[in-house]
């Protein structure tokens, strides 16, 4: 593998889908917006720079006036997009919480097997995210009827990820590995071929046996 290739194959990894435009960059277009409502601001205002620090010309006041004006809407601004960012990164979190991988699963009624099934079907009737979702959904189901990782909708994947980590290390990287998927398909909107499902739905099948084979 040459050096194009293997920076191909790094580039495919879901932490740099920001990078390779896979993702839409939120923060960029916040900053890009934020930076033109200032320069439309400055033009509108019309300050004359050279006359602030000469008291005795004309419009001196005004055009301080207009600075400190220039400013408030500054910070405004600024808060705004700090505040847009804080929402966004909250929802994010809120979404990548247990209960948002269960959504519209009943956990009392479902089994690991059931959703398996369901994620498989869900793939052939041509909706691979939600067929994704139901695949680490029978995972960490299984983890919980196990009691190795006891689910909350407040708990985090990356929660569950460092509570096995203390209780079965073996299992983390397959874990990881799907919990990764999983981020990139359904947060970050990646493509699946029907080849990397299969891979997906086996990689969860097998970690859902080995989960119900631990004493």
């Amino acid at each position: 593998m040459d050096f194009n290739e293997a920076m191909q194959e790094v580039l495919k990894q879901s932490k740099y889908d920001r990078l390779a435009g896979r993702l839409f960059d939120w923060r960029a277009w916040l900053r890009d917006r934020a930076l033109e409502l200032l320069r439309r601001i400055l033009e509108s205002l019309n300050i004359d720079f050279s006359s602030l620090f000469q008291p005795g010309a004309s419009g001196w006041a005004r055009n301080w006036l207009n600075v400190l004006r220039a400013l408030g809407i500054v910070l405004a601004a600024f808060l705004a997009v700090r505040l847009a960012l804080y929402i966004r990164k909250r929802a994010r979190q809120r979404r990548n919480k247990a209960g948002g991988v269960f959504e519209g699963i009943d956990r009392d009624s479902a089994t690991a097997g059931g959703l398996l099934e369901a994620g498989w079907q869900l793939a052939a009737d041509g909706y691979p995210r939600d067929a994704v979702r139901y695949c680490l959904a029978a995972v960490l189901l299984a983890l919980d009827k196990k009691r190795i990782c006891r689910l909350h909708d407040s708990k985090t994947n990356g929660q569950i990820l460092r509570e096995l980590r203390g209780k079965s290390p073996a299992m983390v990287p397959a874990l990881a590995a799907l919990v990764n998927a999983f981020n990139a398909v359904w947060f970050g909107h990646r493509d699946i071929t029907q080849v990397q499902f299969d891979k997906y739905w086996r990689d969860s099948s097998s970690l859902v046996a080995e989960v119900e084979a631990y004493k």
